[in-house]
């Protein structure tokens, strides 16, 4: 690609764009799947023909003209191609009468093909511009729709702005807390994620009273000293920290957290801060203490046990015991001979794995320690082999020598067998019996230390294809039924000591160790495959089953985990993209073809049952989301349109928005969208009680968050549980709608299928969205409200037995004229002055109220002639606020029977 070429295209469709506006110049230069987004559109627009259409309505408006003063574009790089450039250009807004600076964000993503280029994406954007250029663009979509708009709506646009850009923030969010403090002795903290609150359950405010914002005080006192000396330790090997360790939370508890943090410098000078990610791990923590406490009941059974004891005179040789040596040792010990006899018969009596254990022990005695523990295997008189806790105390003579040892044999075989077997369950994933993720992950990055680089490796991602299509026609119990034969089949095909794991629904990882070419890892591949086949034979050929597998090698392609996991998942989407049912191995020339493609995510942990990780990103998804409600003329149908996208994005059953009434004692669903084959429930719901049908206070529901998550209702109390049970929901999201701190509703999102457990990310992207749409919600609802009451005074205006109009104090102009005051003077027009409609002059009347209501600033009342109705008036004329200005509204009422008498 050159690089010269390249910038003179660019530059041909800007100036074909900005400048001369020539469509048909602009469309030679587009892929025919073009995607377009500009601040011109509500949508995004795919293909040629609706960029064509957007374009030509563009060029026929003649509101407008933009003329580009200053164009800056980004370097081209030569990297990759498609190929991104980026630019920026400074233009004028000329209208009839107004002429407004403006600052275009855009972006183009190019293809260069054998002889030309082609634009496959088109985005621009005014958003990202500062302060200034916001409330331009504001003016800009203003005069479009309308020239004249109040203040108050321009103070809303501004106040949605900041929304979405304090929501956005949220986002980014990761489960866990994050927060950030100063490497200095209180560790101060710098800023706290709302998740890191919500995980601890302070509010900033009581972190600072209690805690005088020093994150080391909410360590938890046991822990500082070794939290602070493994952070110096970790800090001298690098800028990054992993460690665990217990935090205060607010209900007088500690729980456990993992801290993933890095250190990062002051560029000014100033203390380093970390930057820190907490994931609550009090969980696990309390499944590894049941494990400890199950490898620690020896002590029970030791008092209730025969045990044997002994004494080995070390000098002498000689060995003294109690009975039931024999029971564990068949041989005959010689008592002069202990050390030969435990070296002889040492490879028939002890496990070879528990050789180096005894010589361990030895060493030690011998480097004067005085007590020595070890849990060693012994072969029984029936050749099997059983676990016992060797413990020995030494006593040592004036020149510290070793001269004699005293112990305890104690049989831990069942203690120990049971220890395993929780360990096994806490390692391994229930449906399958193989390792779960986190063991998978951990196995796998211990053995990536210690690899033998001369030998041949490989990290495998195997996905079962189309398994979502096998729940869904033979059902669940049947899919986990093939995921455990599908498990049994992996232990048969890779080696004991490879490592294999599920690590999703229908997602397995294997790493497989020295092997001794490459092409015996491609050989296991193959096998693994051949193995689905052999899989659906057994199975009647009822569904078809295979798999896709994604191969990363080592040390070729890394040896760090998560950049080995990467490519792996690259590969294995090369695999489904070429077809399925096949391996690819990681090649540098897929790396294109992965990111390339701007639907594609991780090909691994999609949820069978909600394909949850198929998602835009947060951030193109609520800036879509706020600009439909923002641009849209309907906001119904903007609020129907959006509730059907979240909801197929997001996988969901049922969409919805309930409203409460006016006085809160009701709420009912006024919007609604359901996924195929769910039933709607709306028209059932006009109605619903929040004391008879949900409970007298159903807003405690809802956390200091706004959130209501239930995952599964039949934890509901029993009136809850009998409204939603009959609308088939089994779990369900709800997002409250607060107005000043007033619960005023709430968006909800069910799931009807199963029970679904929404993650982190998940929740915090609805409620981001919910929070967008309750605020265009309450506002459209306010303008109806101010609409009925707006109608409501008009109608009372125009039902009074007296002439009113409203004037413009400075031109005299009429804004407002009543029924009664049409009628009677039906030449009487908006816009015309009221001294030359009713009093027939050519200027300002000298006896007008006006004048002296000016000077008062209190209302007036005069008896005037008018001219036009040959009537005497007693007139009320007062200050008011029309429309957002400043007027005059005199009240004229006939008096003329009183002036005859």
């Amino acid at each position: 690609m050159k690089t010269r070429a390249a910038s003179a295209f660019i530059k041909q469709f800007i100036e074909a764009y900005y400048l001369q506006h020539d469509v048909s110049k602009v469309m030679k230069m587009l892929d025919p799947q073009i995607r377009w987004s500009s601040v011109r559109c509500q949508r995004i627009l795919n293909g040629k023909a609706e960029v064509e259409k957007m374009l030509t309505e563009a060029v026929n408006c003649k509101n407008y003209r933009i003329k580009v003063c200053e164009f800056k574009m980004e370097e081209i790089k030569e990297e990759s191609n498609p190929f991104l450039v980026c630019y920026e250009i400074d233009a004028l807004l000329i209208g009839e009468n107004y002429q407004y600076p403006l600052t275009f964000f855009g972006s183009l993503t190019v293809e260069a093909r054998e002889s030309t280029f082609i634009i496959k994406e088109v985005y621009i954007s005014m958003f990202q511009s500062e302060e200034r250029s916001t409330e331009l663009l504001y003016k800009e979509m203003k005069d479009r729709k309308r020239r004249k708009q109040n203040e108050r709506d321009y103070q809303d646009a501004l106040y949605l702005k900041q929304v979405n850009d304090d929501l956005e923030v949220l986002t980014n969010n990761v489960p866990g807390g994050i927060f950030r403090c100063l490497d200095d002795e209180s560790l101060t903290l710098l800023y706290m994620s709302d998740g890191f609150l919500k995980m601890l359950g302070y509010t900033r405010q009581e972190i600072k009273d209690q805690f005088d914002d020093s994150f080391r005080k909410m360590i938890d006192p046991r822990d500082r000293e070794s939290v602070e000396q493994e952070v110096i330790q970790q800090m001298t090997l690098g800028s990054t920290k992993q460690i665990e360790y217990r935090i205060l939370h607010k209900d007088q508890r500690s729980i456990w957290v993992l801290d993933n943090g890095q250190l990062i410098e002051d560029p000014k000078g100033g203390y380093p801060s970390y930057y820190c990610i907490i994931i609550d791990i009090t969980e696990e923590k309390k499944i590894s203490e049941e494990l400890n406490l199950a490898l620690e009941r020896y002590d029970i059974i030791m008092n209730q046990t025969n045990d044997v004891v002994f004494d080995w005179d070390i000098l002498n040789g000689r060995l003294k015991y109690s009975r039931g040596l024999e029971r564990i040792i068949p041989q005959t010990i010689a008592e002069n001979n202990v050390k030969e006899f435990v070296f002889e018969a040492g490879h028939s009596l002890f496990h070879q794995a528990d050789i180096p254990k005894l010589k361990r022990m030895l060493e030690k005695i011998k480097n004067k320690n005085s007590y020595v523990e070890e849990e060693l295997r012994l072969r029984n008189s029936e050749h099997q082999y059983r676990w016992w806790r060797l413990r020995v105390s030494v006593q040592f003579d004036k020149n510290e020598q070793p001269i004699r040892a005293i112990g305890i044999i104690i049989d831990i075989d069942q203690e120990k067998q049971h220890s395993q077997f929780l360990l096994s369950r806490s390692q391994e994933d229930a449906l399958t019996g193989i390792y779960n993720k986190m063991t998978a992950q951990r196995q796998i990055k211990s053995a990536l230390t210690s690899i033998d680089k001369k030998k041949f490796h490989a990290l495998m991602i195997i996905d079962i294809d189309n398994f979502k299509e096998i729940n869904d026609r033979l059902g669940h119990l049947f899919g986990d039924a093939v995921l455990s034969d599908i498990a049994r089949r992996m232990k048969n095909v890779f080696r004991h000591h490879d490592i294999i794991g599920r690590i999703g629904g229908d997602e397995f990882i294997v790493f497989v160790k020295d092997m001794q070419n490459m092409e015996n890892i491609k050989i296991k591949a193959r096998q693994m495959i051949y193995e689905m086949h052999e899989l659906q034979l057994n199975h009647d050929k009822q569904v078809p089953i295979s798999c896709s597998i994604g191969i990363a090698l080592i040390p070729k392609d890394g040896d760090n985990f998560k950049v080995l996991f990467q490519k792996a998942d690259q590969a294995l989407y090369h695999a489904k993209k070429a077809g399925k049912n096949q391996y690819a191995l990681y090649d540098e020339s897929i790396i294109n073809e992965y990111f390339g493609d701007t639907k594609v995510g991780s090909v691994v942990n999609e949820k069978i049952d909600s394909n949850e990780n198929n998602k835009v990103l947060n951030g193109q998804l609520t800036e879509y989301v706020f600009r439909v409600l923002y641009n849209s003329k309907d906001l119904a149908e903007a609020i129907a349109s959006i509730l059907e996208i979240v909801g197929l994005q997001f996988d969901v059953s049922r969409v919805y928005i309930f409203e409460s009434s006016h006085d809160g004692t009701y709420c009912k669903n006024t919007f609604e969208w359901c996924n195929s084959g769910i039933e709607p429930q709306i028209d059932y719901l006009k109605h619903v009680s929040y004391r008879d049908e949900l409970g007298r206070n159903y807003m405690d529901n809802f956390n200091e968050d706004g959130i209501f998550y239930c995952a599964d209702i039949h934890q509901l109390p029993e009136y809850h549980y009998n409204l939603v049970a009959k609308q088939g929901i089994k779990s369900m999201l709800q997002c409250a709608v607060m107005d000043n701190g007033e619960f005023k509703g709430y968006v909800g999102f069910d799931e009807c299928r199963q029970n679904r457990y929404w993650t982190q990310d998940q929740i915090e992207a609805l409620v981001f969205i919910s929070e967008i749409l309750s605020v265009f919600l309450l506002k459209n609802r306010a303008e109806s409200i101010l609409k009925q009451e707006s109608t409501g005074l008009l109608d009372l205006l125009n039902n009074q037995n007296s002439w009113i109009y409203v004037i413009d104090p400075k031109s005299y102009k009429i804004l407002f004229l009543n029924k009664k005051t049409k009628e009677y003077c039906q030449q009487a027009k908006i816009g015309m002055r009221c001294y030359h409609i009713f009093m027939e002059r050519t200027s300002p009347c000298p006896f007008c109220p006006l004048k002296r209501l000016f000077e008062s600033k209190k209302s007036q009342n005069d008896e005037i002639y008018i001219p036009t109705f040959k009537v005497w008036v007693d007139v009320d004329a007062t200050c008011v606020r029309w429309k957002g200005r400043e007027a005059v509204m005199l009240s004229c009422r006939d008096i003329n029977r009183y002036k005859q008498k």
